[in-house]
């Protein structure tokens, strides 16, 4: 009897399909989140921010007494950006009121966090619970894998692992972080037949399948520029050197990823990377009991413990 870890690790193309979808929108919601000031500073916040993010609900769920944060050294080690790109936008973020620095150097999230990131939280653990049901639909996970009556910020925690997941398989192909970015992003929204016919994943699910040119479109580079929040001087930029470098293929002024690339031993890696430790983030949620109430976000948003999502409530009245 197969194990969800070989179901999913088998299933990777289609489990990294179903993953991008909801972390890139999730990406793209928060950028439209952060203040106007940040806006061309977005695929470096938002990394930033996230990490922050992670670690707050990590340490608030485990209940340790450590209340220093991560340094602007190893926020930048870990997301492999310039130390100076990172402590230039951590200080930006913290001068808006979206982060904060302690004496000590540390880099946390303010108290209370900023309304729009908190309920971007709880959005997120939504998307986790829509992938997996997806998932589920298509046979690559276990079945009521995460339910209404899971842990919202187990469950946010998890999400907040896999978008570092997927940014952390940038070793696999030299990358930084933007332009890994951009790569999944294109390799997710360019296939027409995914998009439209989830019933038909299943040819274009495993590891040595490859959906046929005819499936995949090219995606133009003003849309990836608008999307992204970043100009299209630098698409054009990021894009040229992808395609010099045999990851994507062009047409006119639409791209999509190469069919080299897509064989790579190093993408089918991260994509069994991401598959595997997403099968291992979804056992952990299911066995996460709360106890008395996780509080991570919930002393932002005024609900009482243990909190769930419950149909019935209005948005208002979930928020306080």
């Amino acid at each position: 009897m197969s194990t969800r870890l070989d179901r999913m690790r088998l299933n990777c193309r289609l489990v990294t399909r179903v993953l991008g979808e909801e972390v890139f929108a999730a990406t793209l919601d928060l950028g439209n989140r952060l203040p106007i000031q940040l806006s061309r500073a977005r695929m470096v916040c938002i990394p930033i921010l996230i990490s922050a993010t992670r670690d707050m609900i990590d340490r608030k769920m485990r209940g340790t007494m450590v209340a220093r944060g991560p340094s602007i050294n190893a926020i930048a080690a870990s997301l492999d950006l310039p130390f100076e790109t990172a402590r230039r936008n951590v200080q930006r973020m913290a001068d808006l009121g979206w982060l904060a620095i302690d004496p000590g150097g540390g880099v946390s999230l303010p108290s209370p966090m900023p309304r729009a990131l908190a309920e971007w939280c709880v959005d997120l653990g939504r998307r986790l619970r829509r992938a997996a049901a997806r998932m589920e639909a298509l046979d690559a996970t276990d079945a009521m894998s995460l339910d209404l009556g899971t842990c919202d910020n187990s469950c946010t925690l998890a999400a907040l692992d896999l978008f570092l997941i997927m940014a952390g398989t940038s070793k696999h192909f030299q990358l930084r972080y933007t332009e890994l970015f951009l790569i999944h992003f294109v390799c997710t929204a360019s296939v027409v037949h995914l998009n439209e016919e989830p019933a038909g994943t299943a040819p274009f699910a495993r590891v040595e399948t490859v959906p046929d040119s005819t499936q995949r479109m090219f995606v133009p580079m003003s849309t990836l520029a608008r999307l992204l929040g970043i100009s299209r001087s630098t698409v054009y930029r990021l894009v040229s050197d992808a395609a010099d470098a045999g990851l994507f293929e062009r047409r006119g002024n639409g791209v999509r990823a190469s069919d080299s690339f897509l064989t790579s031993p190093d993408y089918v890696e991260a994509l069994e990377l991401v598959s595997g430790r997403t099968a291992t983030l979804l056992s952990r949620v299911e066995r996460h009991r709360c106890g008395i109430g996780c509080t991570a976000l919930d002393h932002v948003l005024r609900r009482p413990r243990p909190w769930r999502q419950i149909s019935t409530l209005s948005s208002s009245a979930q928020i306080g």
